[in-house]
């Protein structure tokens, strides 16, 4: 592994763990009726996730598009806007506000889709391999970027 793809796929690792402990945390909160943990994990998700949510959709995913059909990837921005709506719900919640059980399962499913999404994309850590290393730096000076400018999630709409 080149020296690029190193710091590209060590700050990808990096991500992700904080996206898949912060969905499990989410999910764990839900199913035991902890809706103010629910709402402080989704509040810092909704912060540290952006970055890497917005450096998906505008820079990994289109180039990876050469590596993978559309479908897959029309798939996985389908499950972002799943885990943006987990954090919108949550976030709009008023202090102390507890949602009746079918609207707590839902959000459940949708967590744990999004849980799904983030253990699935290991397959994309095989397609970075297929980036030359100069488009691997120029990704992990995008993600740098981002993570500078710390966009939050529940404001991020693709075009």
């Amino acid at each position: 592994m080149s020296k690029a793809s190193n710091k590209l796929f060590d700050a990808f690792r990096e991500d992700h763990a904080i996206l898949g402990r912060g969905f499990q945390d989410i999910a764990t909160c839900l199913r035991s009726g902890d809706i103010d943990g629910a709402r402080e994990t989704a509040a810092r998700m909704d912060m540290e996730a952006g970055a890497h949510i917005v450096f998906e959709e505008e820079h990994f995913y289109p180039a990876l598009s050469r590596f993978l059909d559309s479908a897959e990837i029309d798939e996985m921005y389908a499950e972002h806007e799943t885990g943006r709506s987990v954090i919108e719900a949550l976030l709009a919640m008023d202090d102390g506000a507890m949602p009746d059980a079918g609207a707590r399962a839902a959000l459940l499913a949708q967590a744990e889709t999004m849980a799904h999404h983030i253990a699935e994309c290991g397959t994309l850590f095989g397609a970075m391999g297929g980036l030359a290393s100069e488009e691997q730096d120029a990704l992990h000076d995008a993600l740098m970027r981002l993570r500078e400018m710390v966009p939050r999630w529940s404001q991020y709409r693709r075009e």
